[in-house]
């Protein structure tokens, strides 16, 4: 493999990898596993023998049923077994043929134990298909002498079941790092319903705003490290075109050799930008969960109440639940947009849902977060929503303009991105080209990927980016004007050709004491001495003239072959060589040779 491929090679695998880690990055934030379904073993922990007679199950068969419930869950998403026990305790039969989910179940008519046999049978059913080790036998089930689980099931073994899946909400927080986002949430929230007039799209640009005001100083530092590069830039190129045309692997070390020295005499280091993005970096995570939970973050609840109130919108009505579909599972915003059109009754309703037991401070809390629900809507238009293609009513196709939106402008913004910061010294040739088709590859898929991701969650996060986006487009800009990278003439890099052409590398010899110049014997150090300078100048005009006829021809061989039809190139390597390498220069070299053998 040659310099060339490997070279584009790495590029590729760089741009593959960024790729990749964007992925799994947006993958983590737009979506997060199911959960799973604990129960509180000690509730099955009964000693008294008054209790026990109260019980048509033993307590280790009520514990075995609690398992069955769990493997069920996890084995299978359109089926909850501890959501269908809690509609059979209201009295609706959540196991029958063509149930409506959607229907009137807001009347509770008390348990329905035949609904709480089926929905147990149909859970032991699941959980047998997964392969469980807990799932009950037929004749464990039920038999014909009335001993089995179904036949002994009574209206204290379901209240049993049901208490031992509930959780207790409570207004603790969750730790150090938690109550750090909590308290940039507080800002956000601040800035909503002050400058933002309560509309939460309006809101985040601000944030937005804030945001890049804040990182304003590692973009400076990030803006000087560019500019002290740049001013390096015609010594750089002078390098890289003594080297052009010249790709075998000895010569490209030599030249990286020469440009990190280079580095090293100015006092340059290039990896300094680097810093400024890497610490960028998880702030922007940071900030995206504070933007997508803002029940959380934002209202200030706790994590047990957030997921409690998600975990009752989504229940079935039969379940005691709000029913809502919610196409995104990351984050509260979409659960919040719904909330906000209706919110009468919630706290009562959620104060009697079955799934949890919610301290007195929790239920105060979550009430007065439900009343400072921001507003996502713009112009009428719910920006809380996620965006669908199946969704055309009341103008909700608008939003799929969102990743439309975020499309367009990632990709011009990596377009001027690219006009205001330092870009790489390449010269014409290979390093152009393979320079060229990655800016390319980058400004397709790079936007592509964004706006894919943003048909995973709420459209105001898409607005969120986009505009936060278009923000630092403007930071850039601002940027190039106040602290502008340095430009050259051709007279200046005429000169620092000169310059680098003079400084050659010496050697000292420690016996003599005499200081003489280490060449090569290769020709690419022709230019570098001075009795040889003229020959390798000649040399490489010789060259650049060659390449240039080469590049007629093409041009010529093209507008007569419109296919493109292939031509025998004439192989002169004999003849380069002989022009190269003339008896006189062989008995120079030679000597160069011996002289370091000697030494």
């Amino acid at each position: 493999m040659n310099q060339k491929t490997r070279t584009f090679t790495g590029r590729i695998a760089a741009i593959v990898a960024v790729i990749l880690l964007l992925a799994t990055v947006l993958t983590s934030c737009a979506s997060q596993p199911k959960p799973t379904l604990p129960y509180n073993a000690k509730a099955f922990s009964i000693d008294t023998e008054e209790q026990l007679k109260e019980l048509g199950l033993k307590p280790s068969e009520l514990e075995k049923v609690a398992k069955i419930f769990s493997d069920a869950f996890s084995a299978t998403t359109s089926f909850d077994a501890r959501e269908a026990l809690v509609a059979a305790n209201r009295g609706y039969d959540m196991t029958v043929e063509n149930f409506d989910p959607n229907g009137d179940y807001k009347t509770d008519k008390g348990l329905n134990i035949e609904a709480a046999k089926n929905v147990i049978k149909k859970a032991n059913a699941t959980a047998a298909e997964a392969k469980s080790e807990n799932a009950f036998t037929d004749a464990e089930l039920s038999n014909t002498d009335k001993k089995g689980i179904l036949d002994r099931l009574n209206a204290k073994d379901v209240e049993l079941l049901i208490a031992a899946f509930r959780t207790d909400v409570t207004t603790e927080g969750a730790g150090f790092w938690d109550s750090i986002l909590g308290f940039v949430g507080t800002i956000l929230n601040w800035i909503t319903n002050t400058l933002g007039f309560g509309n939460y799209v309006v809101g985040i640009c601000i944030f937005a705003i804030l945001i890049e005001i804040i990182m304003l100083p590692f973009a400076i530092r990030q803006q000087k490290n560019s500019i002290k590069q740049a001013s390096l830039r015609p010594k750089e190129m002078a390098i890289k075109n003594k080297y052009k045309g010249r790709n075998d692997q000895p010569t490209m070390q030599k030249m990286q050799n020469e440009i990190q020295e280079l580095y090293q005499r100015e006092n340059f280091n290039p990896y300094n930008g680097c810093f400024p993005l890497l610490l960028q970096l998880p702030v922007i995570m940071a900030l995206y969960y504070i933007v997508i939970d803002p029940l959380h973050y934002v209202l200030g609840q706790s994590a047990t109440v957030s997921s409690a109130l998600t975990s009752f919108a989504t229940a079935s009505p039969a379940a005691g639940g709000l029913g809502m579909s919610l196409a995104s599972n990351r984050g509260t915003i979409e659960m919040l947009s719904l909330l906000k059109e209706n919110t009468d009754n919630i706290i009562d309703a959620l104060g009697n849902f079955q799934y949890f037991n919610f301290t007195k401070e929790a239920l105060a809390s979550l009430e007065n977060a439900v009343g400072l629900i921001p507003n996502f809507s713009v112009f009428g238009l719910n920006f809380g929503l996620t965006p669908d293609f199946t969704k055309w009513a009341d103008g909700a196709w608008v939003l799929l303009l969102v990743p439309v939106l975020t499309f367009v402008t990632y990709f011009v913004s990596s377009k001027l991105n690219r006009k205001f910061m330092y870009q790489p010294a390449t010269n014409d040739g290979v390093d152009a080209r393979q320079m060229a088709c990655s800016n390319s590859m980058m400004d397709v898929t790079m936007p592509a990927m964004s706006a894919f991701f943003t048909m995973a969650v709420p459209a105001v996060i898409g607005v969120y980016w986009a505009f936060r986006s278009w923000v630092g487009l403007l930071k850039s800009f601002i940027m190039s004007r106040i602290m502008p990278l340095p430009t050259f003439s051709e007279e200046d890099y005429k000169a620092a050709e000169r310059e680098m052409a003079s400084k050659t590398k010496k050697k000292k010899n420690t016996k003599s004491g005499e200081v003489r110049a280490v060449r090569s014997l290769h020709y690419i150090d022709d230019e570098d001495f001075e009795d040889t300078r003229e020959r390798g100048l000649a040399r490489r005009a010789a060259i650049e003239e060659k390449e240039k006829q080469e590049q007629e021809e093409k041009a010529e061989r093209n507008a007569k072959t419109p296919f493109g039809k292939a031509v025998l190139k004439k192989d002169d390597r004999a003849e380069e060589t002989a022009t190269d390498a003339p008896a006189e220069d062989a008995a120079t070299e030679q000597t160069v040779e011996d002289d370091n053998n000697k030494e």
